[in-house]
């Protein structure tokens, strides 16, 4: 019989295991969903990002905020992660159109929802032999959660509360076909990122079994004030929970290994 693996190494490798299989599910879901996607060639087929907008009225949907978001896309779907997919920036998309039409572009987008067809056939005469894909978002949703949970160690007489605060964003991201001029894949892709807090709630003064009700308040009282509840940690950056949205996406594009 042959040696069994180190245990740090049978989890490595069944961490890997999930990987795959998590990775395997979101590509045969992209075949489902938007199998021109799925069948294209990445070495040749470029993706246009056209821009992102925001739909959420607590987020500034200036023209440097959506140049910001329209980065941020691009730099996370090109990432080596992904297999280096082939991005045309939206800088370079502005650069074509031009500034003015093609703020009037994310306007239209942004009115209507959706890339029409006089739009479509503007951005397939701008972009031929340029890119075969434009993809558009629209952030849906900035929402903030506070949570909190206790672990207790009745042994060692330890209570710790753990208080999180999450940021949540969604997007929706439609890829249109400038080979044919259609809608390709509407997909809303949701990022989270968390910041955490543990804190140690156990009694200074402790309880005892027997105390009577006015005793075990006041300790209770008293515990209290020397270790107040514990407040939540700020609330994450935005544009971590958006970044992590878009890592979503790019794990259905990623190349299929072969």
């Amino acid at each position: 019989m042959g040696r069994a693996l180190p245990r740090h190494i049978r989890i490595f490798g069944l961490i890997a295991a999930l990987t795959l299989l998590h990775a395997c599910q979101e590509r045969e879901q992209l075949e489902k969903e938007a199998p021109v996607l799925a069948r294209a060639d990445f070495k040749l087929d470029h993706i246009a990002v056209a821009g992102v907008v925001s739909n959420v009225a607590a987020l500034a949907d200036s023209a440097a905020s959506r140049e910001h978001w329209s980065f941020l896309i691009g730099d996370h779907l090109g990432r080596d992660r992904f297999g280096n997919l082939p991005i045309m920036s939206s800088r370079e998309v502005r650069e074509i159109l031009g500034r003015e039409d093609h703020g009037v572009m994310l306007d239209r987008y942004k009115a209507d929802g959706q890339c029409d067809s006089a739009m479509l056939a503007d951005l397939h005469t701008a972009l031929e032999g340029k890119a075969r894909f434009v993809v558009f978002g629209t952030i849906l949703e900035d929402r903030i959660e506070r949570t909190e949970s206790e672990t207790e160690d009745k042994k060692a007489k330890t209570k710790t509360r753990i208080m999180t605060t999450s940021r949540i964003a969604s997007v929706r991201l439609h890829f249109y076909d400038l080979s044919d001029q259609k809608l390709v894949w509407d997909h809303i892709t949701v990022g989270q990122s968390d910041n955490s807090k543990s804190h140690d709630m156990s009694d200074v003064i402790e309880h005892d079994a027997n105390e009577g009700f006015l005793g075990g308040l006041a300790k209770s009282i008293v515990n209290s004030a020397i270790k107040p509840d514990p407040k939540h940690p700020p609330t994450p950056e935005f544009e971590k929970s958006l970044a992590n949205a878009f890592d979503n996406v790019g794990e259905y594009l990623k190349p299929k290994r072969h």
